[in-house]
């Protein structure tokens, strides 16, 4: 009794593991198609649904063929198979690199190396760890340019404190001599106003004095006028008062000649009388 069911134990193993091979091999047949026609997604999904390493490492190669990198290096980490190591750290070298991941690109292949010797693993890693080299130099010169860059706009910026300072001086300098030129002109300019106001007062007082001095002249010149006329009214009524007196002696000497010719004539028996002509 215990012989059969022990045999029939077996026989629903070894079925149940027939069913298995048949349904991974049914989708390692889908699987394989999808990666022929470039299908890469569909095959990494097919390739998923095969519970074992070689399964996973498709499936995480299909990935890295759709260029979904994280992806592959999630189900590349999960394997654990010795027989699949090296391909393991090999392929993961290869996606760290297309992540530009490089340090860890190196340490993959090295790892891969440790398994195996391989010409393609040793080349990569010579080309990675050339270009990581390179990387570094260029970074080095770039951090050095950086620093240089820093310095120099250190420089800069202490250059151009030291021009704002003697900028800020020399303004400050320029603002208090205008200050000064302003306050000179302003006070040249009260001192002009001051002056031209005084010489204004003096033009003015002058102006004054000038029209008392013609007005004193003025009068002068009317009282000097008025005593010339009546100078000039003596002078006349003297003269009219001279005539009249020499008219009145004229008369006088005229009577007498008069005279004197009517006894001349009288005694020289003249019938005529004749008259003299005034002297």
């Amino acid at each position: 009794m215990e012989n059969g069911e022990c045999k029939m134990r077996i026989i629903l193993i070894l079925l149940f593991c027939k069913f298995l091979f048949a349904f991974d091999f049914f989708h390692i047949i889908k699987a394989n198609n999808f990666f022929e026609k470039k299908e890469y997604l569909k095959a990494a999904n097919e390739y998923e649904k095969i519970k074992n390493d070689k399964g996973l490492l498709n499936a995480a190669n299909s990935y890295y063929r759709a260029k979904e990198y994280q992806k592959a290096l999630k189900l590349y980490s999960k394997i654990k198979n010795k027989n699949l190591l090296f391909d393991k750290y090999y392929n993961m070298g290869n996606t760290y690199v297309k992540l530009n991941k490089f340090q860890k690109a190196v340490d993959m292949y090295k790892k891969a190396l440790k398994i195996k010797k391989d010409k393609d693993a040793e080349y990569n890693l010579k080309l990675i760890e050339n270009l990581l080299k390179k990387h570094k130099k260029q970074s080095n010169n770039k951090n050095k340019q950086n620093n240089q860059n820093k310095k120099n706009k250190s420089s800069q910026k202490r250059k151009n404190t030291q021009n704002n300072s003697s900028q800020k001086q020399t303004k400050s300098q320029n603002n208090s001599k205008q200050n000064n030129n302003q306050n000179s002109q302003k006070n040249n300019s009260n001192k002009n106003s001051a002056q031209t106001k005084q010489k204004n007062n003096q033009q003015k007082e002058n102006k004054k004095n000038n029209k008392f001095s013609q007005k004193q002249k003025n009068q002068t010149n009317l009282k000097n006028k008025i005593q010339n006329k009546l100078k000039k009214e003596n002078k006349e009524k003297k003269y009219l008062q001279s005539i009249k007196k020499s008219q009145n002696n004229d008369k006088n000497t005229t009577d007498l000649r008069m005279k004197f010719y009517e006894k001349t004539i009288k005694n020289l028996e003249f019938n005529s009388l004749l008259i003299p002509l005034k002297d």
